[in-house]
């Protein structure tokens, strides 16, 4: 049975020797901050979801509001376009391949379906080319970010399980954390003893065929594709 954010807290303090309101208090705000910290820092898997998009014929999509990065440079799957199903990819390439394609002489700039895409991070919105002359409708791979939970009511945060698998890993995090209060010379021992816990997290969260085996080479600059981009390339 999971913890609950009340549990994984009262274990850390307990271990410590510290359970004031205010050291909990603290404690909460500080779980936020480590579950963050763990989301940002590594591509857990069960952190990333498929989600469908419409590419308008303006060629900008906007990204979800809980968008940290595409999956891959394969992440934009095209479904169906003009009432026709047509599924294939819509290649990532960076800023400055996207600006070359698209400056180039003879490619129009609408069509039936859009062939590559750039993310603008500033903006999290992402730009296609072609762009389409009707709406596309696809399927979007991402990362997201889980929200924080409100501090507003404590009853209600302590108890929330945190989308997180590893209860132990969590209260060994706090517990570490919570160690500077007390001036505890065993801490240096605990920040490894969690940094191994972490990598004996992320080892497990990785199951077969979960992400590619291999990294394959950017189509757009190793190969010769059907639709004209980057051809005469050497």
């Amino acid at each position: 049975m999971r913890s609950t954010r009340g549990d994984i807290i009262d274990q850390a303090l307990q271990r410590v020797g510290n359970t004031t309101a205010t050291l909990k208090n603290a404690a909460r705000f500080r779980l936020n901050r480590i579950l963050q910290e763990l989301y940002q820092g590594f591509d857990w898997p069960f952190l990333f979801s498929k989600v469908p998009v419409t590419i308008p014929p303006t060629g900008i999509v906007p990204m979800p509001q809980d968008f940290v990065k595409p999956e891959d440079d394969q992440a934009l799957f095209l479904e169906q376009t003009q009432g026709v199903a047509l599924p294939g990819v819509i290649q990532e390439v960076d800023h400055r391949a996207f600006e070359r394609y698209r400056g180039t002489v003879g490619y129009s700039m609408q069509a039936t379906r859009p062939r590559i895409w750039t993310l603008d991070y500033g903006s999290l919105t992402g730009d296609t080319f072609p762009h389409p002359i009707e709406a596309c409708f696809c399927t979007f791979r991402y990362k997201f970010l889980p929200p924080d939970i409100s501090l507003a009511d404590n009853g209600v945060y302590d108890a929330d399980i945190p989308f997180f698998p590893w209860d132990t890993t969590l209260s060994d995090l706090l517990f570490e954390w919570a160690m500077s209060y007390e001036v505890d010379p065993r801490r240096g021992d605990q920040y490894q003893v969690n940094i191994e816990s972490v990598l004996r997290s992320r080892g497990a969260t990785y199951p077969e065929r979960s992400f590619p085996s291999t990294v394959p080479l950017d189509p757009v600059f190793f190969s010769t594709p059907t639709w004209g981009y980057g051809r005469g390339r050497p």
